[in-house]
């Protein structure tokens, strides 16, 4: 991380926009961030993406080698956050219906399942990355508990 990431960590500046829509919807962006995340999870994880799949079906498979543990995993790139009419920086990143099909998902599989986050930089190398757990990753997610979840760089995603 650059010290203008340090800065920006360290300020909590994260360029919230007053603008209300997701800006997610190039889906070769989708792509390159999931390509990221797999790559991130190293060699001590087999990972499948999944092209072919329902809608509130997350998007990523992965299976810890080590005790062939499979986590359900989301994957959402974003450029920005956003600021809510009360003056919050946000995340906005699904909808209810969606949401509410993934945390059916969750329970009906009863696998750990996790939303990963990148934030400002690129898809293929974010700024920021978190990892929400499902039940914690509400559809317009605020800037306080995003930073719960957030994992420096080198550090393990899972």
């Amino acid at each position: 991380m650059g010290l203008l990431g340090n800065i920006e960590r360290a300020l909590g500046v994260w360029y919230p926009d007053k603008d209300t829509e997701p800006d997610d919807g190039n889906p070769l962006v989708a792509l390159a961030f999931r390509d990221y995340v797999i790559n991130r999870l190293g060699s001590n994880w087999s990972a499948t993406g999944r092209e072919e799949r329902e809608l509130g079906e997350p998007d990523l498979l992965a299976l810890r080698n080590a005790d062939e543990v499979r986590f359900d995993l989301v994957t959402c790139y974003r450029s920005r956050m956003f600021i809510g009419e009360d003056g919050e920086a946000y995340l906005p990143w699904t909808t209810q219906e969606i949401y509410d099909k993934y945390l059916a998902y969750a329970k009906a599989e009863g696998n750990p399942f996790y939303v990963v986050f990148g934030l400002h930089g690129f898809a293929d190398v974010p700024k920021f990355v978190f990892v929400v757990p499902l039940e914690d990753a509400v559809i317009d997610l605020k800037k306080s508990v995003l930073q719960q979840y957030e994992i420096q760089p080198g550090q393990k995603l899972l």
